[in-house]
C-alpha cells in the first residue's frame, strides 16, 4: 500500500496491522516519522506499568469531569494524534522512562525476606533509583512550568469563555498537583501516587498548549 507522512496518525490511532507495517516502512526512509514511530514505541513499552483511572471517585472528579469535556471540544477541532501531541509526547517520554523503568525495579526486588545482602544496601539502591526518578520529574516539570509561565497573561485575563474554562482547569490540575504532593511527602516510595502526578502534569502540559494554540 502507499504510505506518506500524512498517514502515520491514523495508522497509529487505528493499530491496523497492515497500516502499521506500512508505516515502519515508510519510516525507513522519513527521519519524522521514524522519530514519531520511536516515541511511539518507548510509550507502549512503558504504558502497562503506567496505566492509571481517572475514574476512582476519591481522585478529583471535577477535573475528570472537566477533562471529559475539554477533550469533547478537542475532538471536535483536530485529530486525536496530530503533529503538536507527538512533540508533546517527546516532551514526556524521558520521565515515562524514568518512572517506567523505576516501577521495574521496585517490582523485581525480591522481599525483604528473601533477599541476599545486607539491608543498608538495598535500601541504598532503592534510593539511588528514587533519586533518578526525581531527577527526571523537576526537569520535566521545570519545562511545564516555563510554558505555564509564558500562558500566564492569558490565564490571569482570559479574554472568552473558552480562555476562562482554561484557567479553570489548569486551577484545578495545580491544586490536584499540590494534593498528590502532599501525599508523596508522606511516601515517596508510593509508585501509584508517582503515576498519578504524571499524568496531572502531562494533561497540564496539553492544557496550555492547547491554550496557547487557541491564541495564535
Amino acid at each position: 500500500m502507499t504510505f506518506s507522512c500524512t498517514d502515520l496518525d491514523e495508522a497509529l490511532r487505528d493499530q491496523q496491522p497492515a497500516a502499521l507495517e506500512a508505516a515502519r516502512a515508510h519510516a525507513q526512509t522519513c527521519a519524522r516519522c521514524r522519530e514519531s514511530l520511536e516515541v511511539w514505541d518507548q510509550i507502549a513499552a512503558a504504558a502497562p506499568a503506567l496505566r492509571q483511572s481517572w475514574e476512582s471517585p476519591d481522585l478529583w472528579p471535577r477535573i475528570h469531569q472537566a477533562l471529559a469535556e475539554e477533550s469533547q471540544r478537542r475532538s471536535a477541532r483536530e485529530g486525536l494524534w496530530s503533529w503538536r501531541r507527538w512533540r508533546t509526547a517527546a516532551a514526556a517520554a524521558g520521565l515515562v522512562a524514568a518512572v517506567g523503568g523505576w516501577l521495574v525495579l521496585r517490582s523485581l526486588a525480591p522481599s525483604p525476606a528473601l533477599a541476599p545482602g545486607p539491608e543498608p544496601e538495598r535500601r541504598l539502591l532503592t534510593e539511588r533509583a528514587l533519586r533518578e526518578v526525581e531527577r527526571s520529574e523537576a526537569e520535566y516539570v521545570a519545562s511545564i512550568d516555563r510554558l505555564a509561565k509564558v500562558a500566564e497573561p492569558l490565564l490571569d485575563n482570559p479574554s472568552s469563555p473558552l480562555l476562562a474554562s482554561y484557567r479553570e482547569k489548569v486551577q484545578l490540575l495545580d491544586a490536584a498537583i499540590a494534593d498528590c504532593r502532599a501525599e508523596i511527602d508522606r511516601n515517596r516510595f508510593n509508585a501509584h501516587l508517582r503515576r498519578e502526578l504524571l499524568s496531572i502534569y502531562q494533561e497540564k502540559q496539553r492544557t496550555l498548549r492547547a491554550l496557547m494554540e487557541e491564541r495564535s
